[in-house]
């Protein structure tokens, strides 16, 4: 999936390292910050 500069990242949910699944416009709407880092595997 490819996003343009300043596209909105779609939502997605994951887990907390306790297991509690968040997802991200949970995040979002609460009034805190995110940055996402996607990192492509070369290997």
């Amino acid at each position: 999936m490819k996003l343009k500069n300043r596209e909105p990242a779609p939502d997605f949910t994951l887990q907390t390292v306790e297991g509690i699944p968040i997802r991200l416009s949970d995040v979002v709407n609460s009034g805190q910050h995110v940055l996402l880092v996607f990192l492509r595997h070369l290997g």
